[in-house]
């Protein structure tokens, strides 16, 4: 018996890679969608998205939106910050 993967092994480890590959993807993207129902003041819908999620990438989401709340107001504090 050989130590060598199949091509059906190997076709196997490539198709689970990809099934993780995309969904990391697709929380990122979800993540995404609540920030711009959030920039819209659309509060339902990007609960609803949020839900979508699990426990421990919420937590992460806040822990991001938290820091990028302080560094978007350190930013629009600071001398020399054009107005938009």
């Amino acid at each position: 018996m050989s130590d060598e993967t199949t091509p059906g092994q190997r076709l196997d480890a490539a198709l689970q890679r990809f099934q993780e590959q995309a969904a990391t993807a697709t929380s990122i993207l979800t993540a995404q969608g609540a920030f711009g129902w959030m920039l819209r003041a659309d509060l339902p819908k990007a609960r609803k998205a949020l839900a979508k999620l699990p426990a421990e990438q919420l937590a992460e989401i806040s822990a991001a939106a938290a820091a990028l709340s302080a560094l978007a107001d350190e930013i629009a504090a600071a001398p020399g910050t054009p107005d938009r």
